[in-house]
């Protein structure tokens, strides 16, 4: 790593100038000449840099007010979009369909009052005649009329304004849509004729008041023309036409820059220029209308639009004077300090890059840094990293530095055409090439942004060699002569940089996918030995607890039946000695002494309640082993019927030591059919979530503990089953983990302290083994606010 540092530090050294390093005129000649040339070049600088901003703002200036007009003309577009829309749907409506005046009339009136943007409706017949909310049947013919040749062909027209033929001197809007019959499929609408047409009028003082709103500070104004350049809406009266009313077109008009207007709104262009119209400058931002064959402009002031720009002259005034007195200032310290800058710069760069390589191994920092140190140092116009495809022979720009004012270049890029097969040798030769976008622009996105044009002479592409099978390429473009020996040695060296970067980074990033795979299989190794030692162990204990009950069961089976005897014996003695006494009242003195030290009558009396206690202890010890033995002998090959309500006593008897005196045992059973089941594997799944719920109720305090045990047959989708819950007001599950308890190694540190089976294994034995379902819902409504409830669904077979 030391000998390519100090390779690529000659390198970059070689950058310098090689004039700083000749003998210098005196200083005073010196500073004298570079003082004349930093003032020209400020001032060219300056002159250009004025300019530039200037007229970006002013195109700002004009896109925001294209903008406003645009939003004003799609208000005015989406007026007559619901106009005509509501006309439509009337040539819809059932009484419209019927073409019977004496039908419709009433409804049309009706909808003249709701519909208040209208004047009237017109109800027209294939042959032109019509009747009118107005005046009722019409004595003139319509048959002419453009609106009404436009609907008998199918189409919903918006027409130019006219002249009532109903309401004299009126001018109006006219809006048609065809009429079908109620019998028409509408796929077949286009072979078919209308059977009438739907007409609404729409005053053209209504048209003029929306456009009206449109308004961009004082003095500006909006007109519309219709196709022909005729004027339908005007501030100036005289201008104005419709179809009975012919008026001039704009395009004949004497100004020439009116008519150019006017040319582009006919043509259904968009734009915004400056132009004279009556002797004033202004702008004049114009648009075409969807809804109808009319286009919209707005005419600006030309101070309306710029007086914007009073602030930035006055601050360029201000920037000049300071850049002035600045450059008389430094002039003679920058230049004679210049070598000294652009070797600090490199050296900086150079530290600054092995720094990122050292101290961050992440991929897109690396690259970002990288460009942005570039086009600092070089004072770039763009400094850009891609991705080389051969196959495509497209670029990929994925990171990049621009200066300020430039849009972004970001995307893939291809030559026009197709692959060239030489895309890689003419980067290598700095050929020019203009990239364009693989994917065309989205709508709105202006042209300049799709594509990228790379000058000959004003940029450097220099290829970054990776240990991978991708091929990166750092692109230095700048609005300038580039791309000199020494500067693309600068890039030579920073590539180099790169390339190690970017393999250290891509070997990092193997190091940490296959740490982090191998830890995820070590922690799947312990849960896996964890989960075989816990299944091993609880296998030894079933056998062990199977066959200590076997040994235990035959004593307590000896015991129990002498007990039966013994109590048999015992009463007959005791019934022999009341005989005796009541035959031997007075019995000798020595037997009277034992019968009063032996306490006969205590005896008597006690020993039928002893021998009671002991058959009831030795049958609740056979119970218990009768269960421990049940519970702990090996299933079956095949499936036998067993009570559930017997299986969860039995595992109650079990687990009796652990439920202690405050812990409440609720149980609501139900008369259960016998089921077909594995009713050991059955019984192993209730211990389970019974010691689950012991568990979590002996975890709250101040509240009543209590397990409730339900048993039902219910009706589920797939037929009647018999439903087990287990529910307590014990401490709640998450929601979060509420989903994953039942997936193996899922549950979470809340069970770690359950000594049962995996409650994943319980839900293998429930739904694969069995056809069931086990779910959990919690809270569950209790007092603690907390509390689970397992339930244990099993179809009836």
């Amino acid at each position: 790593m030391g000998s390519f540092a100090r390779v690529k530090w000659w390198k970059l050294t070689r950058l310098l100038p090689a004039g700083f390093k000749g003998e210098y005129p005196l200083p005073y000649k010196t500073a004298l000449l570079l003082w004349g040339v930093t003032i020209l070049a400020a001032s060219i600088t300056g002159c250009i840099s004025y300019q530039s901003v200037r007229r970006l703002i002013i195109n700002n200036l004009e896109r925001n007010a294209l903008l406003e007009v645009r939003e004003r003309g799609n208000n005015i577009d989406r007026w007559l979009g619901t106009r005509k829309a509501e006309i439509q749907l009337l040539a819809h409506t059932p009484p419209v369909r019927s073409m019977n005046w004496s039908v419709a009339e009433p409804y049309l009136k009706s909808e003249v009052i709701r519909l208040e943007k209208f004047q009237h409706f017109a109800l027209i017949a294939p042959d032109g005649s019509y009747f009118t909310t107005k005046v009722g049947k019409a004595l003139i013919n319509v048959s002419d009329r453009q609106h009404f040749k436009k609907a008998m062909a199918g189409e919903v027209y918006v027409s130019d304004p006219t002249i009532s033929r109903t309401l004299k001197k009126q001018s109006i809007v006219p809006i048609s849509a065809p009429v079908w019959s109620n019998s028409a499929n509408s796929i077949y609408k286009t072979a078919e004729k209308p059977i009438g047409v739907m007409n609404g009028v729409i005053s053209i003082d209504r048209i003029a008041e929306v456009v009206g709103k449109l308004e961009y500070g004082p003095g500006t104004y909006a007109f519309v023309l219709n196709s022909q350049g005729v004027p339908i809406v005007h501030p100036n009266a005289g201008l104005i036409g419709n179809i009975d009313k012919p008026a001039p077109s704009l395009l004949e008009s004497a100004d020439a820059n009116l008519a150019n207007v006017a040319r582009e709104m006919v043509y259904q262009k968009t734009g915004i220029l400056l132009t004279k119209i009556n002797d004033t400058r202004v702008y004049v931002a114009y648009l075409p209308l969807e809804q109808a064959e009319w286009s919209i402009a707005l005419v600006i002031p030309r101070d309306n639009l710029e007086k914007q720009l009073l602030p930035f002259n006055l601050l360029a005034v201000a920037a000049a004077v300071l850049a002035a007195a600045a450059i008389f200032a430094a002039i003679a310290a920058l230049k004679l300090f210049a070598l000294n800058c652009s070797r600090t710069r490199t050296e900086a760069l150079l530290h600054r890059l092995t720094g990122r390589i050292r101290a961050c191994l992440h991929l897109d920092r690396i690259l970002q840094t990288t460009v942005d140190e570039l086009g600092t140092l070089l004072k770039l116009d763009r400094a850009i990293f891609g991705w080389y495809d051969p196959r495509q022979d497209t670029l990929e720009f994925s990171w990049e530095y621009c200066r300020e004012g430039l849009p972004g270049r970001l995307g893939i890029f291809g030559v026009p055409g197709g692959p060239s097969g030489d895309l890689a040798a003419r980067l290598h030769r700095c050929e020019t090439i203009l990239l364009y976008k693989t994917v065309a622009p989205d709508r709105g996105t202006s042209q300049e942004h799709a594509y990228i044009e790379l000058t000959n002479s004003h940029y450097a592409a220099v290829p970054v060699l990776t240990q991978t099978n991708r091929l990166g390429y750092l692109f230095a473009c700048a609005n300038r002569r580039f791309a000199t020996p020494d500067e693309v040695e600068v890039l030579e060296a920073i590539a180099d940089s790169l390339a190690i970067a970017i393999s250290q980074s891509q070997l990092h990033g193997q190091i940490q996918e296959k740490l982090t795979l191998l830890e995820e299989v070590l922690a799947k190794l312990r849960r896996n030995e964890e989960h075989l030692v816990q299944s091993e162990k609880m296998a030894i204990v079933g056998q062990l607890a199977a066959e200590v009950a076997q040994e235990i069961n035959n004593p307590i089976n000896f015991i129990y039946g002498r007990v039966l005897h013994l109590n048999d014996y015992i009463k007959d003695l005791l019934n022999i000695i009341r005989l005796y006494r009541k035959q031997y009242p007075e019995p000798v003195p020595r037997i009277a002494k034992e019968i009063q030290a032996g306490d006969i009558d205590f005896i008597s009396q006690e020993l039928p309640q002893i021998l009671n206690l002991l058959k009831i202890g030795t049958d609740r010890i056979r119970q218990i082993v009768l269960a421990l033995w049940k519970f702990s002998l090996p299933d079956e090959a095949n499936k036998v019927h067993a009570n559930l309500n017997e299986s969860i006593e039995n595992i109650l008897l079990l687990l009796a030591s652990r439920l202690e005196k405050k812990i409440l045992v609720v149980k609501e059973y139900n008369n259960l059919p016998p089921i077909l089941c594995y009713p050991a594997q059955l019984s192993q799944v209730f211990a389970s979530l019974l010691s689950n719920a012991i568990d979590a109720v002996n975890s709250i305090e101040n509240y009543a503990q209590i397990i409730t045990i339900k048993t039902n047959i219910v009706e589920d989708s797939p037929g009647r089953c018999i439903a087990v819950s287990i529910a307590h007001n014990g401490s709640r599950i998450p929601p979060e983990i509420q989903h994953i308890i039942f997936d193996q190694f899922g549950h979470t540190k809340l069970f770690n302290k359950f000594t049962g089976l995996d409650l994943s294994v319980c839900y293998k034995i429930i739904v694969e083994l069995h056809g069931g379902s086990l779910k959990v819902e919690s809270p569950v409504q209790s007092q603690t606010g907390g509390g689970a409830e397992f339930i244990v669904k099993l179809p009836i077979v």
